[in-house]
Order: C-alpha cells, then structure tokens, then sequence
C-alpha cells in the first residue's frame, strides 16, 4: 500500500488560497501530511497569468502536484480535481476530496445546476463591474449559513487583484464542465462533502450525485464555504478519509530508524548549542509552564542533548536528584562534561525506559520526543514511571513544522525531503488513553534566515536534518538545490526566509485534571 504523503488543496472560482488557513489550522491537529494550497491561474499570487484552456490547465496543474497526494478542491476546483484525477496513467492522486462541488454547475439535461439563464446574467454583469459582482458573490457563498455575517465579513476582507479576463474565462470553464460520467468511472476513492443550506449547489444535486453512488455527506449549518464556517468539521472528515485509504494507519509505522537518529544527534553534539536558537527558546518556554510550588525528588530530563534543559532544572530544582537520559550517547558524554549538572546519565531510548516503576516526579522532555512514533507503548511507559503525585513536562514538534521548506522541496521532486512529525490529535488522544491529565496545546513560531544555505547549516548543525527511512541518500545536485533556492524565495518577506516551526505543549499529571 502506497503512503500518503501529501494533501493539495484547490480553491475555487474568484478565490485564492487564503480562505484555505483556518481549515488548514484545524487539520494539523488531525493529520501528519505536508499540506499544499495551490492557486489558479488569475488568482492570489498568480493573478497577472491568464487563463488557459482547460487540458493546457489540467496539465499544468498536474504538474504542479506532489506525489501520492489527496487532492481536496472546492467548487470549481473540486470539479478540476475530479478531472486531474481522471486523467489517463495518472499516478500522483490517492484519493479525492470535493466540498460544494456539482457534477455541472449550470443546468443541463435536467441535472440541477444555476439556472443558464441565471449564469449568463452574472457574466454579463462581472464583464461590465467585476467588483461589484465579486461582492455578490461573496454574499452567494455566504448565504444560509449560520456563521454567514462573520463569513461574509471575512470573504469581503480578501479585497483580490482581479483579471477580469482570466475571471471570465474561468467562469466559462466552470459552466462547460460536466463530471457526471466522472462519478461513475473514477478509480480513485472520492468524499463529496457539501453545506445542507448552500444557495450555488441545489440539494437536488446532492441527491443525484449520491444516486450515482458517491460517497456524500452534508454538513448541517453551512453554506457553500463549509471549510471556512467549520474548519474543525471539515477537517475531522478529512481525516478519517485518509485513515480509510491507509488502514494499517501511518501514525504507527516509524518513518525514523532509531539509531539512524542517534547517530545524526551524536554527530552534532559539538556545533548544537551553536545552531539551537529555537530549541533554548523552547526549552525556556517548558520550564515556565513548572510551578515553583513543586518539590520533586526525582527528575529525569528526557532527551537531555547537550544539557541546557538540566542546566534549567538544576537552577529551579536545585535539590532534585536529576537523570539526563538520550538516546544519542556522545550528546550525553559531551553534557557531562560541558554542563555537569545531572547526577546520572543514561544512554536509552524513551519508549523503553530503564527506570522503576512510579521512581519519578517530573518527567521533563524538550524538542526530543518528535522522533518517538509509537505514542501508546511512549505514554505507556511514562505513565509508567510516574509516582501518583508525578508530572510530565513535554515540549514537541507538529507537522506544521519547516512547512515553507517541505512546500519549496515539493516544486522540485516528489521525494521526502523534511522530517514528519505526528499531529495534535494524536499526542491528545495518547494522554487520554494512557490516563494522564492536562493540558495539550500548540502554537506557530516563525523564525527568518538570510539564505536556504544558513537554513540547511542550522538544521545539520543540531542533527535535524533529513533522517526519514524513505529519504534517498547520498549528495544533492546542484541543478536541484538550486531549484530549491529559487521556488524558496519566492516566500522571501522583508525580514528574510520564514521558517515555521508547530511546537506542540503538554503539562500532564497522573491525578485529576490540570488543564
């Protein structure tokens, strides 16, 4: 079974990729894939490129996809997604996800559409005042439904450069699509997901679709922008989607060879502390999440590294026993003798700890536990451990992670190239079912470097470059980096290249809810 690796997401007609983030948002929390929002010619970023006639388009496009995608359009982008999924000897598409989409979207044969007499007035209109027919359209997608003054308002904030003419040219690509032979024949598994009050889609479309036996559901509340008015639904829907087509659930299968990540940290035991801006950062950010009020006996800092978080507990906790434990053993024969601050050291991995049962009071882990892939036999054990009185301190990465970086490697091939890091959810759901209680939150940092060259110095600096089992070895081309280079920059802000990183929080203990 071929993995999914990314998900695609294509707007509609007059949109860009904005209306895209709070789903966006809510699905990191869901899943682990790199997400992608690409934009149609005319539109966004891309609103100087005209439009293009429809197999030039769907080729275009089709390039432009990463591989083993699920491709999620809206309106007139999920009608292309069908399409791009539909082509003959595609292999890039797993799976396809339409929200408010029609087989046609103007009336014909009896299909229920936008009366033709209705479309044809609307172009007519926008070729005399695009503006002011964009703004009607705004009000369209918005109304029925039960957010519809905040969607409204939000739709109209997204003021967009029009090109009329590539505008009216993709409404005429819009009215002469027909997809219904698509629901049919498609070989690709496909969601159809739509808003039970949506005023550009009939619910008499919804049936027919359904009768062609697709599989529909309808979203009570929404109108014809169901990602934007409930980002959570759509994205929990999702998510279950891609769980379907990757039953064995990729959130178990360890995409990282422990010792290979023992190895890479070892190696940069030496140049870390040079290169971890974001790490102290974060470190500092856990520790302020300790009460001063605790007292605990036993500490074990895990994933010490080169001992800046035991440096922290020693100051905190000055008469705590603490135990600097890592997986990497040159990390920890380099802590003892650079911050001797601990009193043991152990070299173990933290899904296996060499520790007795209920011996530790705070287990405190930063920026550590992301290469920890099998979260139930983790929890396990750091439940585990705990004493009845005990508390877990842990700071991790989330899949939102070098996200500018993972996009910019996608326009150039379709190999892994970034480390993948599991999302909220499913930190959430093992807490949960390993009886610890608290708090589980996330949030975005955002860091600038001068070049890709001082990016890639720094990731390699403190061991965290591509380690994953499925990344191709040996050196890089030139012609490729440089590719890279290019698609990077075109993200460049005045500050310099963005880097994200998705640091995800968690302060649990074993009694009754912390949170």
């Amino acid at each position: 079974m071929i993995e999914i690796e990314n998900l695609v997401f294509l707007h509609g007609w007059g949109g860009d990729k904005g209306p895209w983030l709070p789903l966006l948002e809510a699905v990191r929390e869901q899943l682990a894939q790199p997400l992608t929002c690409i934009e149609l010619p005319g539109c966004g970023e891309r609103s100087g490129e005209p439009w293009p006639q429809l197999e030039s388009l769907l080729q275009r496009l089709y390039n432009e996809l990463p591989n083993n995608c699920v491709l999620v359009g809206h309106s007139l982008g999920g009608m292309l997604a069908l399409q791009l999924a539909a082509r003959p000897g595609q292999k890039k598409i797993l799976g396809v996800v339409t929200i408010s989409a029609n087989a046609c979207f103007v009336e014909r044969d009896n299909w229920p559409g936008m009366q033709r007499r209705v479309f044809e007035r609307f172009r007519r209109a926008f070729v005399q005042d695009p503006y002011a027919i964009w703004e009607r359209f705004c009000a369209l997608q918005s109304h029925g439904d039960s957010a519809m003054r905040d969607l409204l308002k939000q739709l109209k904030e997204r003021r967009p450069n029009i090109n009329a003419e590539a505008w009216k040219r993709a409404l005429d690509c819009l009215a002469g699509l027909d997809n219904r032979h698509l629901l049919q024949t498609l070989k690709v598994p496909s969601l159809h997901l739509f808003g039970k009050r949506d005023a550009l889609v009939p619910q008499a479309a919804v049936e027919e679709i359904q009768g062609y036996g697709a599989a529909v559901e309808v979203i009570e509340g929404c109108g014809h922008k169901p990602h934007l008015s409930q980002p959570r639904q759509v994205a929990e829907r999702l998510r279950h989607f891609v769980e379907s087509l990757s039953p064995s659930d990729s959130g178990t299968s360890e995409p990282f060879d422990k010792s290979a990540v023992a190895r890479s940290f070892g190696r940069a035991a030496a140049s870390y502390d040079d290169c971890a801006h974001i790490q102290r950062a974060v470190c500092l950010q856990l520790m302020k999440m300790a009460d001063r009020q605790w007292r605990p006996r036993t500490i074990v800092d895990l994933g010490s590294g080169t001992g800046f978080g035991s440096e922290l507990l020693r100051q905190h906790f000055p008469e705590a026993r603490i135990i600097a434990l890592d997986l990497a053993e040159d990390m920890l024969r380099y802590a003892r003798i650079e911050r001797p601050q601990a009193d043991d050291y152990i070299v173990a991995d933290a899904e296996q700890l060499p520790l007795a049962d209920d011996s530790v009071d705070l287990v405190f882990s930063s920026m550590a536990l992301q290469w920890c892939y099998r979260l139930p036999q983790l929890f396990t054990e750091l439940r585990r451990v705990l004493s009845p009185e005990g508390f877990c301190l842990v700071a991790t990465l989330g899949p939102g992670t070098l996200a500018e970086l993972r996009n910019s490697w996608a326009q150039v091939d379709g190999d892994i190239h970034v480390n993948r890091f599991l999302p909220l959810a499913k930190w959430r759901e093992a807490a949960v079912q390993s009886q610890l209680n608290g708090e589980v939150l996330d949030e975005q940092r955002l860091l600038y470097f001068d070049s890709l060259r001082q990016l890639m110095k720094e990731l390699k600096g403190v061991g965290a470059h591509n380690i994953n089992r499925a990344a191709k070895r040996g050196m890089t081309g030139r012609a490729r980096l440089q590719q890279l280079a290019e698609a990077y920059e075109n993200l460049r802000q005045p500050e310099g290249l963005p880097v994200s990183y998705e640091v995800i929080y968690m302060k649990l203990a074993c009694g009754p809810d912390q949170g």
